[in-house]
């Protein structure tokens, strides 16, 4: 079923697939989020925890070396997202976010635009 999913959105998107079934391993955890991945068979949608094929790098396609099997979210989560955008987010709730606090008795401070 992923297998054949695969080689549908690759047609679509134009990159190659020519992984087999014996390349796709499903572990037992995500490996990026380390949540249980459960496999719902017959059931379409699946849900956060479904595993789910990711292109390392999308523009190589389906191929030997550039697919792992992820959870859905977090592979919604990379979606289009770049190297870059995904640190920006994670550095801006991580650190940033903490100068927004209103402090006991001051206001919040506004990020200003850089641009």
């Amino acid at each position: 079923m992923m297998l054949r999913a695969a080689r549908s959105r690759a047609k679509r998107a134009g990159v190659p697939c020519t992984i087999t079934v014996g390349d796709i391993v499903i572990p037992s955890h995500c490996p990026v989020l380390g949540i249980p991945l459960v496999r719902r068979l017959g059931k379409k949608g699946g849900c956060d925890q479904s595993p789910s094929l990711d292109r390392i790098v999308p523009e190589l396609g389906y191929v030997p070396g550039n697919i792992v099997v992820v959870s859905r979210r977090a592979n919604r989560i990379k979606n289009d997202a770049t190297i870059e955008e995904l640190r920006a987010i994670a550095d801006f709730y991580e650190i940033g976010l903490n100068s927004l606090r209103p402090r006991r008795g001051k206001r919040a401070r506004v990020l200003k635009d850089p641009a």
